[in-house]
């Protein structure tokens, strides 16, 4: 094996990464990953990828995964051993769940002091981090030689990026960081352009589907987070054949709100619209779209979504122990799928005879909710009491911004409040991570985001308990001027799961925190912060500018504790 005197092995994985376009590395440094941050810098000088210091590790994860989402590249981030790897946990939890490809570079103890009791020593003899991180994400292996890095990393991001994807885990000893990088090693990777698809179960499914349109009877989508590649494909198989559209709360992304054939989001904190679309009895067949059919997707696991009306369609086969009562799985990327049912519908289209969606009016208001989507409580948009109402929040942040500026949604108070009141003019910049619910995810994920697409707002709704939690990032958007605005409903508890309790218990627990002027911390780390005390004081923000300023800027606003959120499937 030859190698190359003037690169190490550290240096290696940093041109690999260049290779594939990424262009931060998310981390907090440590000595046995410090040989990574030394080429991180050579690479800095040369304009290639860059280190980027996170507060705390779960943060760095989170700023990865926003990175990955917004860029449609690899998100990368990097720990030292021991506690590093423990601390990020969470963050890599929380990709595995959502399927973000995120590759995780850990360093670890010298090869040959395994098993010594080093410091943080975190070797499979002692605490074997790549064993603690193999139940959550897709590949986690230690690199023991420089020869192993060309085949490990290929292998790594063949798990990242192939369906069903999501993050991947290398470990690897200072010592072997610090190894003379071979030159002739072989490390070329191309993002999959793979459209796998089962075809015997897709032409079952094209006969289901055929046979009910040539019956003149209905379908209806319920549009899941993995449908995102698939969604305009999706948008247009409604539009053919005059379906019905409802979402999961992951899929509110990937769905026009007002489009006139979407019913809302069926589900916690969804929309009666929906569930009234499930219960026509017209409908025959249910497409589950890239959803996981978990509690909060099934409302409970509603029979009236989990019959024998149902087709499941997904990436990940692991989704398919959920939906035993289905008349029929199909396997594969969605978007191809839909792609080839479009296809066949417009070629069969008189034989089908199907009445085809007309399209809307061309001018259609998108400040607030639409027509034909019922929500609780509509008159609360303009509710004028102070402490302010959540839902006249919802509306003034619909009126105010910009269409293009990129909402994060925290695993808060927020999240139920956002789901079912909040309607974005681009509903793909509604970005919420539901499933595992990390709390202070959002907080993260709003500086990868930015970082990823420079120059476009980003806006962070998280809670005070979050915000207390992971709120310290805010500094890294301080340090990269990034326009971030993160909104904290301020209600002093940890309002989501007080208001949970509230349901289900005869003597529910306050769950109260004190409270805590968050604009003074923001203005303390050198970001703007301002409080709210009432609907008027909302007339002092200049929102605009704010979306436009080199820096981030914190708005504390203290909500109405007691007002309860539409979550609705309990």
């Amino acid at each position: 094996m030859k190698s190359n005197p003037n690169n190490n092995l550290a240096d290696l994985i940093v041109a690999y990464l260049e290779q594939l376009g990424v262009e931060y590395v998310f981390g907090i440094p440590g000595g046995h990953i410090m040989p990574l941050y030394e080429a991180l810098d050579r690479s800095e000088k040369r304009g290639g990828p860059r280190a980027i210091f996170s507060r705390h590790e779960n943060g760095a994860a989170y700023m990865a995964d926003g990175y990955a989402r917004e860029s449609g590249k690899l998100g990368v981030c990097c720990v030292t051993t021991g506690p590093g790897i423990t601390n990020i946990v969470s963050g890599i939890a929380s990709a595995y769940f959502d399927y973000t490809p995120l590759l995780l570079i850990s360093g670890q103890t010298s090869l040959i002091e395994f098993g010594a009791g080093s410091f943080q020593e975190s070797s499979p003899d002692v605490l074997d981090t790549t064993a603690i991180l193999k139940p959550c994400t897709r590949y986690s292996s230690i690199i023991t030689h420089p020869n192993q890095f060309a085949r490990k990393i290929t292998a790594a991001l063949h798990h990242a990026f192939y369906a069903p994807g999501g993050p991947v885990h290398l470990s690897i000893p200072i010592d072997i960081h610090r190894t003379p990088a071979p030159v002739d090693l072989n490390t070329h990777f191309r993002y999959p352009q793979a459209e796998l698809v089962d075809y015997v179960a897709f032409e079952r499914l094209w006969t289901e589907i055929s046979a009910v349109l040539k019956r003149g009877k209905k379908i209806i989508i319920l549009v899941g987070h993995c449908a995102a590649p698939a969604r305009n494909a999706i948008q247009r198989f409604a539009e053919l054949t005059n379906t019905n559209l409802i979402t999961t709360h992951r899929g509110k992304s990937w769905v026009d709100h007002y489009h006139p054939l979407v019913r809302g989001v069926f589900g916690y904190a969804g929309h009666a619209t929906a569930r009234q679309a499930l219960l026509d009895p017209e409908v025959e067949l249910i497409l589950a779209t890239g959803t996981g059919l978990g509690q909060w997707s099934t409302s409970n696991w509603d029979p009236i979504l989990l019959n024998d009306r149902l087709i499941h369609i997904h990436p990940d086969s692991a989704a398919f122990s959920r939906s035993p009562m289905a008349r029929l799985q199909v396997l594969g990327m969605i978007q191809p799928i839909f792609e080839e049912l479009n296809r066949r519908i417009n070629s069969l289209a008189p034989e089908l005879s199907l009445t085809q969606f007309t399209d809307a009016p061309p001018q259609i208001t998108r400040r607030g909710a639409p027509a034909q989507i019922k929500v609780q409580n509509p008159d609360e948009y303009l509710s004028s009491i102070a402490p302010l109402h959540p839902q006249r929040l919802m509306y003034e942040l619909m009126q105010r911004l910009p269409p293009e500026a990129r909402i994060t949604i925290d695993n808060s108070n927020w999240l139920p409040w956002s789901i079912h009141h909040l309607f974005t003019a681009d509903h793909t910049s509604y970005r919420a991570s539901v499933e595992f619910g990390a709390m202070g995810r959002g907080i993260g994920a709003a500086i990868g985001i930015a970082m990823a697409n420079r120059g476009i707002p980003v806006v962070s709704l998280t809670g005070d308990g979050c915000f207390a939690m992971s709120g310290q990032e805010i500094a890294v958007a301080v340090a990269e001027r990034l326009p971030v605005i993160f909104i904290i409903i301020n209600d002093c508890s940890f309002g989501m799961v007080r208001h949970r309790h509230r349901q289900i218990s005869p003597n529910p627990l306050p769950l109260h925190l004190p409270y805590v002027d968050f604009a003074l911390i923001a203005q303390a780390v050198g970001a703007e912060g301002f409080t709210i005390h009432q609907p008027s004081d909302l007339d002092q923000i200049d929102f605009a500018a704010l979306c436009n300023k080199s820096g981030p800027t914190l708005l504390n606003v203290l909500i109405d504790p007691d007002v309860m959120p539409a979550m609705g499937m309990f």
